[in-house]
């Protein structure tokens, strides 16, 4: 039978998964930073379904899960007044639009270094925007010409924040992420595959099409 709620909840053995019914044709499986799963279904998923998904995906979620706990292992510790910036422990306080100032004058750095080259490829100047995302470091619009970058990069090392940059430009020429595209992106970052793990914890991998 047709499920037609908008959001629910499904449990799968000590996984408790909101649910998210949409227009959409697949189903995206997604673990949050704070671990938290969630699902975006189409609308006519049968709740007999989804369990069946999220078990023939309870190795990819326990991969993922002890990823995040080794990088919280590995986290550095700040003290009460600290809070990190690009990476590194900063003592005092920063307003919301001095770190956001801060963060667009580190993207705008590494905009500049790279966009030589797309714009020698027939690629117009975009517009960079900021909002919040919490499964996500990055999206690049290339028909609007926006590319919109997580607020949250501010507390991420600097070398982290120059690979989402070039990941997102990249996507002006290429929009999936196939062979072509990280052969682009290694062309420019040889070194990308260690950014590029840190990267997807945050978005989505399990898909069914």
């Amino acid at each position: 039978m047709a499920r037609l709620e908008k959001t629910g909840k499904i449990v799968v053995g000590t996984y408790e998964i909101d649910v998210r019914y949409k227009r959409m044709k697949s189903i995206y499986l997604k673990l949050k930073p704070d671990g938290r799963l969630e699902i975006s279904a189409p609308t006519t998923t049968s709740k007999k379904y989804l369990i069946e998904f999220v078990q023939s995906r309870i190795p990819w979620i326990e991969e993922k899960q002890q990823k995040i706990i080794e990088l919280q292992k590995s986290a550095i510790q700040l003290k009460e007044d600290e809070i990190l910036l690009f990476g590194q422990p900063h003592s005092g306080s920063l307003s919301k639009e001095e770190l956001q100032d801060l963060l667009h004058e580190k993207i705008t750095h590494y905009y500049e270094k790279y966009w030589e080259f797309f714009a020698e490829q027939g690629c117009k100047p975009i517009e960079i925007k900021y909002r919040v995302m919490r499964t996500t470091w990055g999206i690049c619009r290339p028909t609007a010409g926006i590319i919109t970058f997580s607020k949250r990069l501010v507390h991420q090392p600097i070398e982290f924040i120059e690979y989402v940059v070039l990941h997102e430009m990249c996507h002006l020429l290429i929009p999936n992420h196939g062979r072509d595209f990280y052969d682009l992106v290694k062309q420019h970052m040889p070194q990308f595959r260690q950014y590029e793990k840190a990267r997807i914890l945050y978005e989505t991998e399990a898909v069914r099409s």
